[in-house]
């Protein structure tokens, strides 16, 4: 059975703008069925802004298919009572994502992102790269 994580923005943008970056391994994962991929509603809309807004619609589009096709992804109206539980404990932005791995129980939420860490599977993509035993890159995204 296949490990299944969160996997936050972040780490698709750094995977594609740093080829040799942690988050790429996480996606050379993916990629080869290694791990399992869930992300939320939201994770998928900011990768397509992010991309059509500093590249162009088509990266952004190519981004959308990649994603539907490689990832589980919770839509928000299924997670509404795990985000009213946790509201008061993290920003807006990040609530939707902690809703999914709260009601999903994953054990590691993949990110770059100091919001999540008073969360026990708050993981950066260096950190989850040495738990997987894989030789990690510099940096920490």
């Amino acid at each position: 059975m296949r490990l299944r994580v969160f996997i936050d923005t972040n780490v698709f943008i750094y995977a594609f703008e740093f080829p040799g970056s942690n988050s790429s391994k996480i996606i050379d994962l993916l990629n080869k069925g290694q791990i399992e991929a869930v992300i939320s509603e939201r994770v998928l809309k900011e990768v397509q802004t992010y991309f059509k807004k500093y590249y162009d619609k088509d990266l952004a589009a190519m981004f959308r298919d990649y994603i539907l096709r490689t990832c589980t992804i919770m839509l928000s109206a299924d997670v509404r009572k795990e985000m009213a539980e946790y509201k008061k404990l993290i920003k807006d932005k990040d609530l939707e994502q902690l809703a999914v791995v709260k009601k999903l129980g994953i054990k590691y939420l993949i990110a770059y992102d100091r919001d999540f860490e008073n969360f026990e599977e708050y993981i950066t993509p260096k950190e989850f790269i040495k738990e997987m035993d894989i030789k990690t890159a510099s940096s920490d995204y």
